[in-house]
């Protein structure tokens, strides 16, 4: 499916590698997020690795990685492609779609979740806070744990 190759795998905050837990703590040191990872729900792991398509295929054929984690008040995912960047957004301040259930995969089909919210830490375009992100996933039980967890806890957040 879409022009990438996926695998999510269900993981714990304990058995994180250090560069992931050293860009996570980071983050919420650097925003003062306090004990946001707490209470926990669902951590996971994806690779993503750009499928070759004819001659110029783009892409080094390193994957990226994306390790999320859900709790009943944050997402925080961190990428790993170039580097190590730590994200998170609160779930009573966001929007997220399954991304099949969106224009966007009729034109490029895919799997993960589309988030529209108030990203720590960054400002979109016109000083409008509010920006959107894809998280890719595979489709192992993983990857659909993952979104519905993630579903539920921001339809839930939004009623506190």
């Amino acid at each position: 499916m879409g022009e990438w190759n996926r695998s999510t795998r269900e993981s714990s905050l304990e058995s994180l590698r250090p560069e992931i837990v050293g860009a996570i703590n980071q983050h919420i040191e650097l925003y003062n997020l306090g004990p946001i990872l707490n209470d926990y729900l669902i951590c996971v792991e994806t690779r993503s690795t750009k499928k070759k398509k004819g001659l110029f295929s783009g892409g080094d054929g390193r994957p990226i990685i994306v390790t999320a984690i859900t709790t009943p008040r944050w997402l925080v995912w961190v990428v790993e492609e170039k580097g190590v960047t730590a994200l998170s957004v609160r779930l009573q301040d966001m929007v997220a779609v399954d991304y099949k259930d969106t224009p966007g995969y009729k034109l490029i089909p895919d799997s993960g979740i589309d988030i529209t919210g108030t990203i720590t830490g960054r400002i979109g375009v016109d000083d409008n806070q509010r920006t959107s992100s894809f998280i890719g996933l595979g489709e192992e039980p993983a990857a659909i744990k993952f979104k519905e967890t993630l579903l539920r806890s921001v339809r839930e957040a939004k009623l506190k």
